[in-house]
This record gives C-alpha cells, sequence and structure tokens, in this order.
C-alpha cells in the first residue's frame, strides 16, 4: 500500500459488506415475490443463486485473505462479500427445508429462514464489528 493510503477501517470494511448484503437481499426477494421466480439453466442445469452467491464469496474471500494493497480491490471484494452472502445466505432454508419448487420459493417457510439467516449474518457483522472497534 502507498505511504499516503490507509487501510480500511473496521467500520468502513462494516458498511461495505453490510449494505450491499442487505440491498441485495431486499432487491432479491422483492423481485421473487413481487414479479416472479426466474431460474438460470445454463447448459441444461438448473443453477440457483445460492451457487452463484459461493462463487463470488470465494475468491473475494481469497483476496481478502491475502490482504489486497490496491484501495479499489480492497473495498470490491468486501462489496463482493456482501452481495454473495445474501445470495447464500437468502437460499438455505428454501434449498434444505423444502422441495424446492417456485411455490416453496416465496412461499413463509422460506421467507422466514432467509430473513433468519440474514439476520444472523447482520448480527455476526455487528459483533465483529463491535469487537474490532477502533
Amino acid at each position: 500500500m502507498r505511504e499516503n493510503q490507509q487501510p480500511l477501517t473496521a467500520k468502513q470494511t462494516f458498511w461495505l459488506i453490510l449494505l450491499p448484503m442487505l440491498a441485495t437481499f431486499v432487491c432479491q426477494r422483492s423481485y421473487l415475490h413481487l414479479v416472479r421466480v426466474r431460474h438460470v439453466y445454463p447448459g441444461g442445469y438448473l443453477v440457483h443463486h445460492f451457487f452463484i452467491g459461493v462463487l463470488l464469496v470465494l475468491p473475494a474471500a481469497f483476496v481478502l485473505a491475502f490482504a489486497p494493497q490496491s484501495p479499489v480491490v480492497a473495498r470490491a471484494s468486501r462489496i463482493v462479500v456482501g452481495i454473495g452472502g445474501a445470495m447464500v445466505l437468502d437460499e438455505i432454508v428454501y434449498l434444505v427445508m423444502t422441495k424446492a419448487s417456485d411455490t416453496d420459493y416465496v412461499s413463509p417457510l422460506s421467507l422466514a429462514g432467509a430473513v433468519l439467516f440474514i439476520s444472523a449474518g447482520v448480527l455476526l457483522l455487528v459483533i465483529l464489528r463491535w469487537l474490532n472497534r477502533e
């Protein structure tokens, strides 16, 4: 990192993850409940946004593990963790506790599970922010 550049603070990291995570969750759920469930079938295989979330979170976490020197990469990797994390947390209950139909996705169980897991993610971020306060 250049001499005049400071690493991101815990507060900055908190907001760079939290806001994209909440925005992604609200946008996904709003679209699915108000518009309709739409699936992606690359190569004829159903791909849920859970898998897209994993494909976002893992590389971003690997980048963060090596403490990126570029401020743009440092910020972008945190934003991507928030977006991918929302996608993963949103579908856990849906994929594990239902038959994974379109109707199940917009069911009260799926929504409640998604809210529960997103809330747990937010709580974890708050705890980590509190433990790393400046």
